[in-house]
């Protein structure tokens, strides 16, 4: 087993998603010698953005909110006038309407049948507040009341994780519904615009999302990325990770270690195996995948927004977005670029689909939205993620927490982004976490 591929950098990273790259990114910003593994032959992970025809697009709805100003001004003076100050609005297709998002009162008062309004009002008024519900499907009716969370809520979490609600921790609990109070509600009634409706203001790159993680992959340098090369397997001894195997050939000498590889996977790949409880509670959590169909059409745009989201059934897909809708520097002037997303289970027959059906599938359902007629669709592709969101069960804290606290046992070995800590994090919070961990670890 040959040993090469930079065995002595002090400072060693998995993965060349988000998070690996901004750990990589901080650490040459601090002065270390680092090599950072990815499996894949490119980095960016989920949030790359690529080209079909002649029209860019991004692998997920990604956009970046100044939450961490700090972070945004790293972003800022990596892109310089190519990061964008985007206002572009996001809809929800319901009934064959579409309605504002976040919600608003008011279109619930102008789209639904009074009969159903009112009983949506009668049931937040008369609501009996429980101080500690269990699982989502009882927060989202406890918050919401039965006939708005069914509505909107529970149909749409269902389809997005393909579990039933009452299976969901309540974590997958937002605050997208957060302006449904009773006084919103009775405001909503009078003419205009809810004082409240969110803008949709957001911050995009000129050239799509992934443009962000490209100029980071520059500031890295392309001698310490090492793509197409996986971690399988992470040996280990006396309370450290003494070495790891790249492609189940090459071995490396351990140094400091931050791993963004997924939770589960980690500790499926360690030499010697970890006790049986830890396996099992490993091999129990386990990550929604993802199928993003593209189409690319001749027409100047396909609506006005930057994502429709999808709550019932009937409807295969649960978003679409045109990143045109957030720079118009990504495709020509007559033609845009729609990716609709379909979350999956392994078994799903959607991901088992050869991709020419799954294609026609998606493409006959949209047109039950809007007709896209055959001559106008230029390029179409499918991209499969096998991990694109952590399933949050109950009790997945519980799980979680076991597996990291094992994990932390060994004293050279971080983890670090959504994947290995099992959580939601966006763009800002991988910066500012990557940030922080740099910053503490002792080379």
């Amino acid at each position: 087993m040959s040993t090469d591929l930079r065995s002595g950098a002090p400072l060693q990273i998995f993965g060349g998603g988000p998070g690996g790259l901004a750990a990589a990114y901080y650490g040459v910003k601090a002065g270390y010698d680092l090599a950072l593994y990815e499996g894949s032959g490119a980095t960016g992970g989920n949030a790359r953005t690529l080209k079909l025809g002649d029209c860019l697009f991004d692998t997920g709805a990604h956009r970046l909110h100044d939450k961490n100003p700090e972070v945004t001004d790293e972003i800022r003076n990596l892109l310089g006038s190519d990061l964008m100050t985007v206002n572009a609005p996001s809809r929800i297709h319901l009934a064959g309407r579409r309605l504002r998002f976040p919600l608003q009162p008011g279109d619930l008062l102008r789209n639904l049948p009074w009969q159903k309004v009112a009983r949506i009002i009668l049931e937040r008024i008369g609501r009996n507040r429980d101080p500690s519900p269990s699982n989502f499907r009882d927060w989202a009716v406890d918050q919401y009341g039965k006939t708005l969370a069914e509505l909107l809520l529970l149909n749409y979490s269902e389809k997005l994780w393909g579990e039933e609600t009452g299976k969901l921790s309540i974590q997958i609990a937002g605050g997208r519904l957060r302006n449904l109070d009773l006084r919103a509600f009775l405001r909503g009634v009078l003419p205009g615009d809810d004082p409240r409706h969110l803008d949709g203001a957001f911050l995009y790159p000129r050239h799509g999302f992934g443009s962000i993680f490209s100029r980071v992959s520059e500031e890295i340098g392309s001698g310490r990325i090492h793509c197409e090369n996986r971690i399988t397997s992470l040996k280990h001894g006396e309370g450290r990770i003494r070495s790891f195997v790249v492609n189940g050939t090459t071995r490396v000498d351990a140094r400091t270690i931050i791993s963004t590889l997924p939770l589960n996977l980690t500790v499926e790949i360690l030499d010697p195996l970890p006790p049986r409880t830890i396996l099992e509670t490993a091999r129990s959590i386990r990550f929604r995948k993802l199928l993003l169909c593209v189409f690319c059409l001749k027409r100047p745009k396909f609506s006005d927004n930057a994502s429709i989201y999808f709550p019932e059934s009937e409807k295969p897909f649960t978003r679409l977005y045109e990143c045109k809708n957030r720079s118009p520097f990504v495709a020509p002037d007559d033609q845009t670029a729609i990716v609709l997303e379909l979350p999956c289970h392994e078994t799903s027959p959607y991901w088992q689909m050869g991709e020419k059906e799954l294609l026609d599938t998606v493409l006959a359902a949209l047109n039950d939205v809007e007709r896209v007629r055959e001559d106008e669709v230029l390029n179409t592709a499918v991209y499969k993620l096998p991990f694109a969101y952590p399933i949050l069960e109950v009790g997945i804290e519980q799980k979680v927490e076991e597996l990291i606290r094992y994990l932390a046992d060994f004293e050279n070995f971080h983890l670090l982004g959504r994947n290995a800590t099992f959580q939601y994090l966006h763009t800002h919070d991988l910066f500012a976490s990557a940030k922080e961990m740099v910053g503490r670890i002792d080379l």
